[in-house]
């Protein structure tokens, strides 16, 4: 359908309505094949979404080997710099991708503790555990906080099936009881599966359903990048 869209004129530079190219929407979704056609079609390699991060550095963070791959082939800038400092290499370095750093041309590769800001939240099926940086989290904590007050607690569990005591229980530990990760600069939180089902239901509320009010700094998009994040490590 891209390639179709693209022969009958539709531009491969094409921004999302909050800016964010077309090519770094593909890469933090892992469409290596969709990033492989924007490329064929004249996008910007290195073009930047709002925060000055390139599809590069999105692939690096969600460790989409094959759309790194694909990027580089097409001469991305390794040592491009985002506006929040952050370069390929450190993104790799800071999530501990040592596969990653070797493609980008690293010679060697520890497990280093390297602080980094991070624009995604981990999911670790191996005891539900969620990682990323605390304002990741305390985002999910905002949109849990959101969605419970917009709805109320009797349609939340009507709409959701998920009690509004243990999506109100989250909140509060995804602002109190997040701890840094042993060896690592990321903090991170060991989850329930009702805990997590709360946090997606909540994602789903802000990303489709009614509720208006979005958590400060963030869009009802940012809510649907978060949403399809967590879904793709859900296998969902």
């Amino acid at each position: 359908m891209l390639r179709l869209l693209l022969t009958y004129g539709a531009n491969a530079n094409q921004r999302r309505s909050d800016g964010t190219p077309a090519i770094v929407v593909a890469a933090r979704r892992g469409d290596h094949a969709a990033v492989d056609v924007l490329l064929q079609a004249g996008a910007d390699v290195d073009a930047r979404d709002g925060r000055g991060r390139t599809a590069l550095m999105h692939a690096v963070e969600r460790d989409e080997q094959r759309v790194i791959t694909a990027l580089l082939l097409a001469g991305a800038a390794i040592g491009a710099v985002s506006a929040d400092g952050m370069t390929a290499l450190q993104l790799a370095r800071g999530w501990q991708r040592q596969n990653v750093q070797f493609m980008l041309g690293e010679r060697h590769a520890g497990l280093d503790d390297v602080p980094i800001v991070r624009t995604v939240v981990r999911a670790v099926p191996t005891g539900v555990r969620l990682a990323g940086d605390p304002q990741m989290l305390q985002l999910l904590a905002s949109v849990l906080d959101i969605a419970l007050d917009d709805l109320g607690d009797n349609e939340w569990e009507t709409r959701t099936g998920a009690d509004a005591d243990t999506a109100r229980a989250v909140a509060v530990r995804l602002r109190e009881e997040v701890v840094p990760a042993a060896n690592a600069s990321w903090h991170q939180l060991d989850v329930t599966a009702d805990e997590l089902a709360a946090v997606r239901s909540a994602l789903v509320e802000l990303a489709y359903g009614t509720t208006r009010v979005m958590p400060a700094g963030a869009s009802r998009l940012e809510s649907i990048d978060v949403l399809e994040e967590l879904n793709r490590q859900l296998g969902r």
